[in-house]
């Protein structure tokens, strides 16, 4: 079986449907909410849509199976799985903020392979190429991409920050003094790998959103564990189709000394507290 190693082609599709993402941005959006009441908008319908076209043409062989955050889609034991997020953190896009992103990861035999995660506003694109190197770039690098390998943190000091969820409040007790809730979590997993955020904590992530991000933090020698210390296994969520749960992110030797710092609360508060 040919291993598909020309993973950047769907590069400049996603600023095409970063541009599709754009001419919703700041507008009068109609959206809905799902069961879960996370809220959908047209914009996430139509990038979905276009980047599953886009796939579909670049990458016909039938090893590939695809799983949308809003299409949906079960894994049926094939090698590789395309995971698409069209827009992660939604509901930054919808309040007008820059940090969402749309993602696009690709599994093999269940577990990370190569990823993207581009942000439209600030036209970051963080990537892994088509050997599984990461690489960046932005206006500010011209274009070039820029090796991400080295940047991750193994340090913090006092003025370090942790990638939280808004609600984190609700559910952890974190003895750490800097936290940032950005609200996508592609987003935080990637700024982990540039050596942005010391770490990330996520409370519940699905499949889609950190597919693309995870083969990102991989490639330079990150990991991604439950706060018992356990790996994350994207497989289990693939298989099960549940979500991960409280899930920490960084450098190995970062998250060992965090893990002690962040508790779940056994009851967690109201939504209104």
């Amino acid at each position: 079986m040919t291993i598909p190693l020309e993973f950047s082609k769907i590069q400049p599709h996603l600023k095409e449907a970063g541009q599709i993402a754009l001419r919703y941005y700041q507008t009068q959006l109609v959206r809905r909410r799902k069961e879960d009441y996370s809220p959908v908008t047209e914009a996430d319908e139509a990038i979905e849509k276009f980047l599953i076209g886009k796939i579909q043409e670049l990458y016909p062989d039938p090893i590939y199976e695809i799983i949308g955050e809003e299409g949906g889609g079960t894994w049926q034991g094939k090698e590789f799985a395309w995971a698409i997020d069209p827009i992660d953190g939604t509901r930054v896009f919808i309040d007008g903020m820059s940090t969402w992103a749309i993602s696009v990861g690709l599994l093999r035999n269940g577990e990370a392979y190569r990823g993207a995660v581009y942000l439209p506003v600030l036209d970051e694109l963080y990537i892994t190429n088509d050997d599984g190197a990461a690489y960046w770039s932005s206006p500010f690098t011209q274009g070039n991409p820029r090796p991400l390998q080295g940047l991750m943190r193994t340090t913090w000091d006092r003025d370090s920050f942790m990638s939280v969820p808004s609600s984190c409040h609700r559910y952890f007790e974190i003895d750490f003094s800097r936290l940032r809730a950005l609200g996508a979590i592609a987003v935080h997993h990637v700024y982990v790998t540039k050596g942005v955020a010391i770490a990330a904590l996520h409370r519940r992530a699905a499949l889609w959103d950190v597919a693309g991000a995870q083969a990102i933090l991989t490639a330079v020698g990150g990991v991604a564990v439950y706060l018992d210390g356990r790996p994350i296994s994207l497989a289990e969520s693939l298989t099960q189709g549940k979500p991960i749960e409280a899930m920490l992110v960084g450098h190995p030797g970062v998250v060992a000394q965090l893990l002690p710092k962040i508790k779940l609360k056994s009851a967690p508060l109201s939504e209104t507290s």
